[in-house]
C-alpha cells in the first residue's frame, strides 16, 4: 500500500491540489491543520478528493475548529479518536495539539491525550496519524524547543508508524523502533510518499 503523507495545508488549496493530483497512491493521510482558521476550505479539499476518487483519513490541527469533524463530506474522513482499518494496517487518530502561546482553536491538555490513546485497540500493524508529536521527535521549534507531547512519547512503541506534523521547521523521517514521519507543510509545498510494504519513506516537495 502507497500512503501520501500530507500536513498543515493552512489553506493552501493551490499547493494541495498540485500534490494528489501529480503523485499515484493508494490512501492520503493528512495529519492536522487542514485550514487556516477558515472552516469552509475544508469543502475546497474535500471536493479536490470527491473529483479524484482519493481515500482519505484526516485529522484536525490545533488551527482547525472541532466543528469541521461533524461536516458532511465525500472523501475526507475524519477519525480524531478512533480507529479504522484499512486491509491488513489499522491507523489511528488523534487530533489537536498541546497548548500554543496562540491560544488556538483545538488545543488540549496531556490528559486528553492519554486518554484516547489508552482506547486505541492495537493491532497486528498500527499507524498513528497525530498533529501533535511526541516528546523528542520531530519537535523542535526554530527557538530550540521541544512542544511534543509527553503521552504520545510513552506509546510511540506501539506503532509501527506514526505521522504528524504541527511544526513546521521540524519534518522530516525519524527512524527507529517506530518509523515516524512529519512531512513538512503543504503550504510550504512539501509532503511525504510512504510504501508500507518496504517501509520507505520519500521526502518530496512540488
Amino acid at each position: 500500500m502507497k500512503l501520501l503523507l500530507a500536513s498543515d495545508i493552512h489553506s493552501n488549496i493551490r499547493n494541495f491540489k498540485k500534490i494528489v493530483e501529480r503523485e499515484s497512491f493508494d490512501v492520503l493521510l493528512i495529519s492536522g491543520d487542514l485550514t487556516n482558521f477558515r472552516k469552509s476550505d475544508v469543502f475546497s479539499i474535500d471536493e479536490i478528493l470527491s473529483k479524484l476518487g482519493v481515500e482519505c483519513y484526516a485529522v484536525h490541527g490545533n488551527c482547525d475548529y472541532e466543528e469541521i469533524l461533524r461536516y458532511d463530506l465525500q472523501s475526507v474522513r475524519f477519525i480524531h479518536g478512533k480507529s479504522v482499518k484499512v486491509d491488513d494496517v489499522t491507523i489511528h487518530g488523534l487530533g489537536g495539539s498541546l497548548p500554543t502561546p496562540f491560544e488556538t482553536p483545538s488545543e488540549y491538555p496531556e490528559q486528553y491525550f492519554s486518554k484516547l490513546l489508552d482506547n486505541f485497540k492495537i493491532s497486528e500493524f498500527n499507524v498513528l496519524l497525530s498533529h501533535s508529536p511526541a516528546r523528542g521527535i520531530l519537535d523542535r521549534t526554530k527557538h530550540g524547543v521541544n512542544v511534543g507531547s509527553e503521552e504520545i512519547a510513552k506509546r510511540i512503541p506501539s506503532f509501527e508508524v506514526a505521522v504528524t506534523g504541527h511544526v513546521h521547521e521540524c519534518y522530516g523521517v525519524h527512524k527507529k523502533e517506530t518509523i515516524v514521519v512529519n512531512p513538512g507543510p503543504v503550504a510550504w509545498g512539501l509532503y511525504a510518499v510512504l510504501e508500507l510494504k518496504s517501509l520507505n519513506v520519500e521526502m518530496r516537495r512540488i
